[in-house]
């Protein structure tokens, strides 16, 4: 049986390293209050010229600007040090990003290509079953969306945004509306509730067409990850921005899967054996970054998750 750790000790604080300096300016003041209480009252005198007032004086303040300059260029030289250590953690960061997207892809094509290859070298032979080209047809469409999803996701960075007042609260109800006529069971579970007291929630400046794609996906994702159990949409003003949540009681996100979550193909371990292609995160964190706004999820894995939503509002009229 090993004993406990034994704990090292800590260093002397910095402090006691100015002791040393102190110590002439203690005796001094000691001394001169000693003569000062024996009636001491000699005085000395000391003659300079003037010759070298001014030239200690040149001196003196040419030490102050040199020590001076000498700080700003180490603060200088800290700050670029600094600046470097932070644009090569984003390098990496970005790098890290585009080797997972990229490992992402594979795994996406790898399945589709495969078996596409798979029924055409049985056709060759002669053993290709009867639905061999639903077969090929079904991968070919799964590829064709994946690409469709991938060139929607790059328009989105680029296209420019129509803007118009778009009424919030108008919005969200279209978008369950719609969602519900598709999916009777998913309006039989989904409640909308807006928060109007003291004001309601002002209008926004927004692209339409893609707020509607953003909020259709975040509602679309609650009805397909929580099996049947209830969805809430709460729609609230908070400190200058309108917040969209929608809250599901679904399967959740594994806490590993967490941060990856709006990274393109991303896609959580346990989501596996529903289809998707994991570009509709990734799609509503691109709209509303271009609106000015943020999205956050918080999530735990079999209880549901919680998707916010803030968009910059019009300043409120008292």
């Amino acid at each position: 049986m090993t004993g406990p750790t034994p704990i090292a000790k800590k260093p002397a604080p910095m402090m006691w390293a100015w002791i040393p300096a102190l110590v002439p300016a203690v005796l001094g003041t000691i001394i001169g209050l000693i003569l000062l209480l024996e009636g001491d009252a000699r005085r000395v005198h000391i003659g300079i010229a003037v010759p070298a007032v001014f030239i200690g004086a040149g001196l003196l303040i040419t030490l102050v600007a040199v020590l001076v300059l000498a700080g700003l260029r180490l603060r200088a030289r800290r700050a670029a040090k600094a600046a470097r250590i932070a644009a090569d953690t984003a390098i990496q960061q970005e790098r890290e990003s585009h080797r997972r997207f990229l490992a992402r892809l594979d795994h996406e094509l790898k399945n589709p290509i495969t078996a596409i290859r798979a029924t055409a070298v049985a056709a060759q032979n002669g053993a290709a079953p009867v639905d061999a080209w639903k077969t090929v047809d079904g991968q070919a469409a799964k590829l064709s969306g994946l690409v469709g999803d991938l060139r929607k996701l790059a328009e989105l960075e680029t296209r420019a945004l129509e803007t118009e007042t778009v009424n919030l609260e108008d919005l969200v109800n279209e978008a369950v509306a719609a969602l519900g006529s598709q999916d009777p069971a998913f309006a039989a579970r989904t409640t909308v509730s807006v928060t109007r007291v003291p004001w309601p929630v002002p209008a926004v400046t927004a692209d339409l067409d893609l707020l509607s794609l953003a909020i259709d996906n975040v509602l679309a994702n609650a009805a397909k990850y929580s099996a049947g159990g209830p969805i809430e949409v709460r729609l609230r003003e908070e400190s200058g921005w309108a917040v969209i949540e929608v809250a599901d009681t679904g399967r959740g996100i594994p806490d590993a899967d967490q941060p990856h979550v709006f990274d393109e193909l991303a896609r959580a371990g346990n989501a596996r054996d529903i289809a998707g292609s994991g570009i509709g995160l990734t799609l509503v964190a691109t709209v509303f970054r271009r609106h000015g706004g943020a999205v956050a999820l918080r999530s735990a894995e079999g209880a549901g998750t919680v998707v916010t939503l803030h968009l910059p509002v019009y300043p409120r009229t008292p």
